[in-house]
């Protein structure tokens, strides 16, 4: 990851906060400032890992209508102890704890006393169609003494994900952390729905979202990917392309430009000396760069070439 060190200034913290999760509403504490920011990519998925002293962190209607965000945090306790509440339902969670938010929704985070959590950010598209587009146990606590499997594999993405953020991989590698993504969200499935469980799509309506979302994530650096191409690709009519959009409520377009951002924003925080966000924006098929800057800035909070100072000075 880019980030594994103290943050001394809030207004900083928050910067990263936002470029990291989305925009939220949080007050400085009253007390002197601590805390920690760490970004990675393990397959599909951003993996954060947040920490500080603060009492509360809100995500308000005004958070939400800023961003356009499609993501489930599933949140992990590591250190301390925090109440999250989102739609009338509120979890405390402690260390161990497991938890989803949705990013698409007001919610509210309150501490008692310094914490750190691990936050695996499922995409909703992938989510919801695992899913089935059934309704999901927002904060509410997963059962610590049946989690242990999740946990094993929340953290063992999170580890893996700080040994290398950058998609420089094989082909094999990147598989492999794909699959990993699948069993993170099978467990997880197997958690909240148990036995009980039915899809209500069938199983090719699955393995063709698989295909869909594995060649999209393959090839977000190719500047003429287009809905065509994937749906050739993947051996399916564009009209059943769209029609797994449209179950999460998602444009297939709109899509695409935010995984490509998110992708520029970890290799942003992540970048090697002499890389610079042309170069990235560029490798993204961002064919202008104050196009690139203003985009990003409307979506994470702050200008891409802020970030990569901020994160170099962090890390």
């Amino acid at each position: 990851m880019g980030m594994n060190t103290a943050i001394g200034e809030f207004d900083e913290w928050q910067d990263m906060l936002t470029a990291v999760c989305g925009f939220f509403t949080i007050s400085a504490p009253k007390t002197s400032f601590s805390g920690q920011l760490e970004l990675g990519r393990f397959g599909a998925f951003d993996i954060a890992g947040v920490a500080s002293n603060i009492s509360k962190i809100e995500k308000t209607s005004k958070d939400v209508s800023r961003s356009d965000d499609a993501n489930l945090f599933l949140i992990l306790g590591v250190e301390g102890e925090a109440v999250l509440e989102q739609d009338g339902a509120n979890a405390r969670l402690g260390v161990g704890d497991m938890c989803l938010i949705d990013s698409r929704r007001p919610s509210e985070f309150r501490y008692k006393s310094g914490f750190k959590q691990i936050s695996v950010h499922l995409p909703e598209m992938r989510t919801r169609e695992m899913f089935c587009n059934r309704e999901l146990p927002l904060a509410k606590i997963l059962k610590y003494q049946d989690n242990a499997l999740l946990r094993e594999c929340v953290v063992n993405m999170y580890e893996r994900a700080q040994t290398g953020a950058r998609m420089t991989s094989s082909s094999v590698e990147s598989a492999d952390r794909l699959a990993q993504n699948e069993d993170c969200l099978r467990l997880l499935r197997q958690m909240v729905f148990g036995g009980a469980y039915n899809a209500e799509d069938s199983d090719l309506s699955v393995n063709q979202y698989k295909r869909v979302n594995q060649y999209i994530e393959d090839n977000l650096y190719d500047p003429d990917l287009n809905l065509d191409k994937i749906a050739d690709a993947c051996f399916i009519t564009r009209r059943s392309l769209c029609r797994l959009f449209e179950r999460a409520n998602l444009s297939p377009f709109a899509w695409i430009r935010m995984r490509r951002l998110e992708r520029a924003r970890t290799d942003i925080m992540n970048c090697k000396d002499g890389e610079t966000c042309t170069d990235i924006a560029f490798a993204y098929g961002f064919n202008s760069s104050p196009h690139f800057s203003r985009v990003f800035k409307n979506k994470f909070g702050l200008p891409p070439k802020k970030l990569q100072m901020q994160s170099r000075v962090l890390s």
